[in-house]
């Protein structure tokens, strides 16, 4: 099946390249206008696949194509196909005609998994050439270095070499012709064509799977995996393809061609299957196998979520909203109790894996000898005590979800490292397995520092910060968003007298502990706030009443009244309450009980601390 859709035709090539490759690509743009858009990145190696991948997240490819060491290098990153520009026979023989008529001393120089076929040169009477093979840019510089000296008078190469020729004063001739460069774009197109008929028609199948809400697994004849849909990633867990189902299920089952079974136990799970031959034009190609699990209680929502009316916290939920839609890793920074865990999981709710699982680490508790195996997992008999049958990683428990990472400036560099490599190649390596797992996440990093402090301090490595900081988000403190204070109490107030189950006056208490919490300096944040509630919640049953309660307060939350600095007369509160009563006073013109219910307390209580306060004692 074929979507022959007219738009869709006209393929995407990018040419990665440098220097007289790019410009000859360039100059057959025209030729090619009306079946593809050619685009051109000049750039090597590391900058080239950070282009690329930049491309292909944008959708904005359907192949590359390269030449020489980059395009070997591509081929063995890019997730699509890479078309290597070949060094043909005539394009040799034509370049050193070329160079002879420069210099009878010639230097060939090529990428050594490059094919390029010298033994017909040695026919050509007269010529001094040398042949010497690079595996990566600095060893092309340092044969360059060795040869300096050698009385080369032109060299042959790729772009990368006639660059570097050019750089220590040395004619060039560009290895590859216009020719080769305009059978590379035609073959480019085929292939492009091929390869988008194929993503089509896998999207196809995966639509289709995706149309059943129940678990759906695809396999071969040989009863390897080739497609399951999101249901069966959640019921079955470390999906991936060409493994077989024989750990999941028992082989009697693999190898019956069809059946309808009952009362199945899968991992922990009952269910029911029906096994279908798939067939093509009445052969037989695979099998379908749907699940019908039984059903399982979801785990309920302890009610924890953002809760704010400041427009700087409105401004950080629209970024997590937003950015957790994008495929890129999201860095959440904030003070130790902000919330970081919960943004995490408002960015996991709007990113496209919100039905799958959240998995939160904090980075700071894994120690470091069993950081691979705890979140790569390992094969059976990988190391001595290995378990039988090996341990799925927390990456693979996350796959087709969202992974939280907290705390990970506390990384050591080597985990640092292995972290790097698996947001690059977007897989995992469990210890001791041969093939790599894909891995299909929304990634979500938490600090409590600058990390770019860290990388000054070298503590932390430079790339994996622009790998993790591209989406960044920084959740204030609650000191400087003072007015989110009186909603998050009353909000903390209610979930607390639910869980307690008690009967509570949020809105008398909220008055009664306003001046006190909207003066303290909340070094817990958040967190701090939640503790501090749930004990007036509890402590509330020692007092009859709200008001006992409130009278209480410097004895039940003696840390909010502590003195602002050590040998400072009077504590917290002798500061707070001064200030608050005299504006009380002030605004109702001195009137003692408009006053005492601004401030909700009673008057006697208004009267009390006034003579306390005008006599300098303090509540501590």
């Amino acid at each position: 099946m074929e979507f022959a859709n007219a738009e869709q035709e006209r393929v995407k090539i990018c040419l990665i390249g440098n220097s007289k490759l790019s410009q000859i690509v360039h100059s057959l743009i025209p030729e090619f206008e009306a079946l593809a858009s050619i685009t051109i990145i000049d750039n090597i190696f590391n900058d080239a696949v950070r282009a690329a991948r930049d491309l292909i997240e944008r959708q904005q490819v359907d192949i590359f194509i390269s030449a020489g060491a980059n395009a070997f290098y591509l081929q063995d990153t890019l997730p699509i196909p890479v078309l290597a520009l070949k060094v043909e026979q005539a394009d040799l023989i034509q370049a050193v005609l070329t160079a002879r008529r420069i210099s009878p001393k010639i230097l060939l120089l090529t990428y050594e998994r490059q094919e390029a076929n010298v033994e017909l040169l040695g026919l050509f009477e007269g010529l001094d050439l040398t042949h010497h093979t690079y595996s990566t840019a600095e060893h092309a510089k340092e044969i360059f270095h060795g040869l300096r000296n050698d009385g080369f008078g032109v060299v042959i190469g790729s772009s990368y070499a006639c660059d570097l020729a050019e750089q220590w004063g040395l004619e060039s001739v560009l290895i590859y012709s216009r020719e080769s460069c305009r059978n590379l774009l035609r073959k480019a197109i085929r292939h492009a064509g091929q390869y988008k008929r194929q993503v089509q028609q896998a999207q196809l199948g995966q639509f289709l799977l995706e149309q059943n809400p129940q678990p759906q697994v695809l396999t071969n004849q040989d009863g390897i995996v080739i497609a399951w849909n999101s249901a069966a990633a959640q019921f079955l867990g470390n999906m991936s393809r060409r493994r077989r189902l024989d750990s999941v299920l028992d082989s009697k089952l693999i190898e019956a061609p069809s059946l309808r079974a009952e009362g199945l136990l899968v991992g922990e799970r009952l269910c029911s299957l029906n096994k279908q031959p798939f067939e093509v034009e009445g052969e037989r190609v695979g099998f379908l196998y749907s699940f019908l699990p039984s059903p399982q209680a979801l785990a309920q929502d302890d009610g924890r979520r953002l809760v704010f009316q400041s427009s700087r916290m409105a401004e950080v939920q629209n970024q997590l909203s937003v950015y957790g839609a994008t495929p890129g890793t999201v860095l959440i920074r904030g003070e130790t109790g902000t919330g970081k865990e919960l943004a995490a999981r408002q960015v996991h709710v709007s990113s496209a894996n919100a039905k799958g699982p959240f998995v939160a680490i904090n980075c700071a508790a894994i120690p470091a000898e069993l950081f691979e195996s705890e979140l790569f997992g390992y094969a059976e008999g990988a190391f001595t005590s290995a378990k039988s049958g090996g341990k799925s990683g927390l990456l693979e428990s996350a796959n087709h979800g969202t992974f939280f990472m907290d705390e990970i400036n506390s990384l050591p560099m080597p985990q640092q490292a292995k972290l790097l490599r698996v947001l690059q190649e977007r897989e995992v390596s469990p210890v001791g397995a041969r093939r790599p797992i894909s891995l299909n996440i929304k990634f979500v990093a938490a600090c409590n520092v600058d990390l770019m402090d860290e990388v000054r301090a070298g503590r932390f490595r430079e790339d994996l910060y622009y790998r993790i900081s591209t989406f960044a988000v920084h959740i204030p403190p609650l000191r400087e968003r003072a007015e989110d204070i009186p909603l998050l109490t009353s909000y903390l107030m209610r979930r607390e007298g639910q869980r307690y189950g008690l009967e509570i006056e949020p809105d008398a208490l909220i008055k009664g502990v306003a001046p006190v919490f909207r003066r303290y300096h909340w070094p817990g944040n958040v967190r701090q706030l939640e503790n501090v509630v749930e004990r007036l919640i509890v402590s509330q049953r020692l007092y009859g009443s709200c008001e006992a309660m409130l009278d209480a307060l410097p004895r039940v939350i003696p840390e909010l009244y502590a003195p602002l600095s050590e040998g400072e007369n009077g504590g917290h509160l002798h500061h707070v309450e001064q200030e608050e009563i005299v504006k009380a006073l002030q605004l109702f013109g001195g009137n003692k009980s408009m006053a005492a219910e601004y401030l909700g307390i009673s008057q006697t209580t208004l009267w009390r601390r006034l003579k306390r306060l005008q006599s300098g004692e303090g509540y501590a």
